[in-house]
């Protein structure tokens, strides 16, 4: 017992010296994780960004090619489609409504992407975004920005007729048309700049026509 009290008593405990270089050590490897766990947070969201972008994809073609193939030729009133550079808007193939895609702003938005509108008659152009209209494509979800985007400038949407052969946008004489071809393209932000372009083309025969 009595050596105990000797050892207690010659500790002498830490100098400030030592105690301010524990703490800047402490501090730099606080830095280093936290630096470390930014940057992983920042990769998984453009990973997130870029896995929900493609699935947003893939669900706007499968919804366009669905829909688009089964159009009618005109409706009820003898309303005929609307086939122009931004915009497709037909009867559904029940002929109970119209269904509209559009290239365009949502609201509150800087940049465009893939809308879809339902309505019980034929839209009248231009089309004024509202709050109903849906996102194909979501420009901003998931900590991530996509940007919906032409490919090299060409239209989101392409006409031809029954001899393969395209047709001037805004189209005319809708019953010319045969098939609808789509393209664009996506690039995804998650904090590190954006990614390479992902590109979308499908070409849809049009079933009814």
């Amino acid at each position: 017992m009595h050596r105990l009290r000797n050892i207690l008593a010659n500790e002498s405990g830490i100098s400030l010296i030592e105690l301010l270089v524990a703490i800047g050590l402490l501090a730099i490897v606080m830095a280093a994780v936290t630096s470390i766990l930014i940057s992983n947070m920042m990769a998984q969201q453009k990973i997130d960004a870029q896995f929900r972008s493609q699935l947003d994809v893939r669900q706007a073609l499968y919804d366009m090619e669905k829909n688009l193939s089964e159009a009618k030729r005109k409706d009820a009133g003898n309303n005929q489609p609307i086939f122009q550079e931004d915009m497709v808007s037909f009867p559904s193939q029940n002929g109970a409504n119209w269904i509209t895609y559009i290239y365009t702003n949502p609201l509150g938005a800087s940049s465009r992407t893939l809308m879809r509108r339902i309505t019980d008659a034929r839209p009248i152009p231009p089309i004024i975004v509202v709050t109903t209209d849906h996102q194909m494509i979501n420009i901003t979800a998931g900590g991530g920005t996509t940007s919906v985007e032409r490919i090299e400038g060409r239209p989101i949407f392409t006409y031809f007729g029954a001899d393969g052969v395209q047709i001037t946008a805004p189209v005319t004489t809708p019953r010319n048309v045969r098939s609808v071809q789509v393209s664009f393209q996506t690039f995804v932000s998650g904090g590190h700049g954006f990614e390479g372009d992902a590109q979308a083309v499908t070409r849809i025969k049009l079933q009814n026509y």
